[in-house]
């Protein structure tokens, strides 16, 4: 998000942030910078290697990159989940911004029609973050959110990003509930097992609980 209101230090610290993300990156792994304000616009027409000359011209279009301009956060989503899937790859949309707009729910119907096999985490930037936009971009897209203060180090908070979706368990999870009855279970869609972070499943269900329940995934 290079909109105005990220204008000085939020900008600074979603560029530290990406920029550790970068330093981080594998030479098999792929990836795209995406700035939006207005509009969008990308570093290049599909993912990158991960080389480290690409890491550098990653890191050189960053530098570009100030704040200025409205919040189309839309134009940012369209961009990011419209490139072709990868079937080898889990591809994991990152958005860096405060969230200073108020189309919440154009946005989510946006997320929900293009989603796909994608999986979207959001980091919060500064004092006036809309967590309920960035907590509902995580709900939705099976990722997790977290928060930068202004005077916060990103480096350990994108270690922690790192080191969770380095380390996925299991994907494409389901329930098998072994022929119990049950009901209102939520979350709907399962979320992808990680290390380190718990899968936590609630629901309802009618007369005497027996039978083994499974959870199957890859």
């Amino acid at each position: 998000d290079s909109s105005g209101s990220m204008n000085g230090q939020p900008i600074a610290q979603a560029k530290h942030a990406i920029e550790r993300g970068l330093r981080l990156m594998q030479p098999d792994d792929t990836f795209q910078l995406i700035n939006f304000s207005n509009n969008a616009s990308q570093l290049g027409p599909a993912p990158l290697a991960a080389s480290r000359k690409n890491i550098q011209r990653g890191l050189d279009y960053l530098n570009t990159i100030n704040g200025e301009g409205g919040t189309m956060m839309i134009e940012g989503i369209k961009a990011a989940l419209d490139f072709p899937h990868d079937p080898k790859r889990l591809r994991f949309v990152v958005f860096c911004t405060d969230g200073y707009i108020g189309n919440e729910t154009e946005i989510f119907g946006e997320v929900h029609n293009r989603l796909r096999d994608s999986r979207i985490f959001s980091f919060g930037v500064g004092t006036s973050v809309n967590r309920y936009l960035l907590d509902g971009l995580a709900r939705l897209g099976s990722g997790a959110v977290a928060y930068l203060s202004l005077n916060e180090n990103a480096t350990p908070v994108m270690d922690t990003f790192f080191e969770r979706i380095s380390h996925p368990a299991m994907t494409d999870l389901v329930a098998d509930w072994g022929g119990l009855e049950v009901t209102d279970v939520y979350p709907h869609k399962l979320h992808d097992l990680f290390v380190g972070r718990p899968m936590i499943i609630t629901g309802r269900f009618k007369g005497t609980p027996a039978g083994t329940i499974h959870i199957k995934g890859k």
